[in-house]
């Protein structure tokens, strides 16, 4: 299957995670992905989110580490489509990568809303994450009434006392109950994923992995899991 992805192209940059490790799970199960921003070229990675960078949070992301390693999977958030360009129909699901951009320009934005409005009506995967999920707050008419999470008020709190307050010039959470969603977290930095029929939705980079599981399972339309 071919999947887009949708990245920020703030300076703020996107979260790093967010990206690598459903990049990972994804093509691990043989799907392609194509990379996307609102002015394409080339993304900007969050700091605190690189690996290798002396501010980072991630300095044990193994999955990122990994893909920067790859010049083929880094010329993919060097060289990213302009969303204008994107042709949804082309695809059999998105997501929405987070991190501190997007809740600078994939919200408001009607590129976002044209893509993220075909997948809902084609009845194809939409899937969020972190500030990310902030983008469904462009289809309020569809989104009203579904559950979905998304980074916590508290946690954006949490990181205002590092970057300063208002930061971002939206925070996902209000945003979000705003569009009528039912907004689901846990506590601050833990993981947490929402699936509500083909909407699929996570906390916070910590969830990265356990969306992108989750995801694969919603595209294999099975879980391979068994419990007793």
């Amino acid at each position: 299957m071919k999947i887009l992805f949708i990245v920020s192209s703030a300076k703020i940059g996107f979260w790093l995670a967010e990206l690598t490790h459903p990049y990972w799970h994804f093509s691990e199960r043989g799907h392609t992905i194509t990379i996307a921003s609102p002015e394409g070229g080339k993304g900007t990675v969050d700091p605190t989110s690189d690996p290798y960078s002396d501010t980072s949070w991630e300095k044990s992301d193994l999955v990122s580490k990994g893909f920067l390693s790859d010049k083929a999977l880094v010329e993919g958030i060097e060289n990213t489509i302009p969303l204008r360009d994107i042709l949804p129909e082309q695809y059999d699901a998105v997501h929405v990568v987070g991190g501190g951009g997007a809740a600078v320009d994939l919200y408001p934005n009607a590129e976002v809303k044209r893509i993220l409005e075909y997948f809902w009506d084609a009845d194809k995967i939409i899937g969020t994450i972190c500030h990310g999920s902030i983008a469904l707050a462009n289809i309020p008419d569809k989104v009203a009434g579904k559950s979905a999470t998304g980074f916590s008020r508290v946690e954006d709190a949490q990181v205002e006392a590092l970057y300063g307050l208002n930061f971002i010039p939206n925070f996902p959470q209000p945003i979000m109950e705003q569009a009528g969603i039912q907004y689901i977290h846990t506590e601050p930095w833990e993981v947490r994923v929402v699936v509500d029929g083909k909407l699929i939705t996570g906390q916070n980079q910590q969830s990265a992995s356990e969306y992108a599981i989750a995801y694969n399972h919603l595209l294999a339309e099975t879980n391979p899991v068994i419990i007793k």
